[in-house]
């Protein structure tokens, strides 16, 4: 009876603290109240830097996983324009080339000369004027004096030939000398020069002054090696003194140096037969 009775009594007391603790709290509540709203104004700057921070961190995170994303996607794109452009020169390069071909193999049918087309290899960029080399050597046939064209334009002869490419020296070489006739009939020589630009000298056999500008120049034919009629330029300049007898007067070719990527070469036909 004694233990039940301290039970009993334990739990009134327990009772009676929780009732005057819910009274305490409902008649101060608005102290409470009050303590907690400065308790909140307190910490609130607190809390709103922790958050704000918080959201700082979440967009720059997912803006810098957005700037990376962007990247990857302008650096794909970016490979592929180079690929498709790429390709498009390709395209482009193998159609020029193609056209190139096509005109050479008209110019075959159509000239009466037994020609190859070679490949220009190589031209050094310090004597563009002066010689080139091509693919084509002694197991194709070439032979030295063999005439190279440019289209239907002379534009040398093979210097020196080795097993698999040959060295062709240009007719607008210092050294290169040829025997020419102008569409006026008028004989001369046409001589190459060392002023890089291209241009021969033409010095005629005549001092009669019926020479004009833009009459075109083909060989003679008063050589060994090349025939009549293969077209050189035509005339560009002529310079002439007070006595107006001719001083110097200039050949332009019609050659693209810098574009030069096959050139003809006139295969004799005892050589063809062979």
């Amino acid at each position: 009876m004694l233990k039940n009775d301290k039970t009993s009594g334990k739990k009134t007391k327990i009772l009676i603290l929780f009732i005057c603790i819910i009274l305490i709290l409902f008649f101060f509540r608005g102290v409470i109240n009050n303590v907690v709203d400065e308790a909140g104004t307190v910490f609130f700057p607190i809390q709103r830097t922790i958050y704000n921070t918080g959201n700082y961190f979440k967009e720059t995170s997912y803006a810098v996983t957005e700037y990376k994303r962007i990247l990857e996607e302008n650096r794909k794109l970016k490979n592929e324009n180079v690929k498709l452009d790429m390709a498009i020169e390709f395209n482009k390069t193998l159609a020029e080339e193609n056209k190139r071909l096509q005109e050479l193999l008209k110019m075959k049918e159509t000239v009466a000369l037994d020609l190859k087309v070679a490949k220009v290899n190589f031209r050094s960029p310090s004597n563009l004027y002066e010689r080139f080399y091509i693919n084509l050597g002694t197991k194709d046939g070439m032979q030295k004096n063999m005439i190279v064209l440019a289209g239907k334009t002379l534009i040398g002869k093979i210097g020196k030939v080795y097993e698999d490419y040959s060295l062709v020296d240009m007719v607008t070489g210092e050294n290169f000398n040829l025997s020419v006739l102008t569409e006026s009939q008028m004989l001369g020589i046409a001589k190459g020069s060392d002023e890089g630009t291209g241009e021969l000298y033409f010095e005629p056999n005549t001092f009669e002054n019926t020479l004009q500008l833009g009459e075109k120049v083909y060989t003679s034919g008063i050589s060994e090696i090349y025939p009549k009629g293969l077209y050189v330029g035509y005339i560009s300049e002529i310079d002439q003194d007070e006595s107006q007898i001719f001083r110097s007067i200039k050949i332009k070719t019609d050659l693209d140096i810098l574009n030069l990527n096959e050139v003809l070469v006139i295969v004799p036909k005892e050589e063809k037969e062979k």
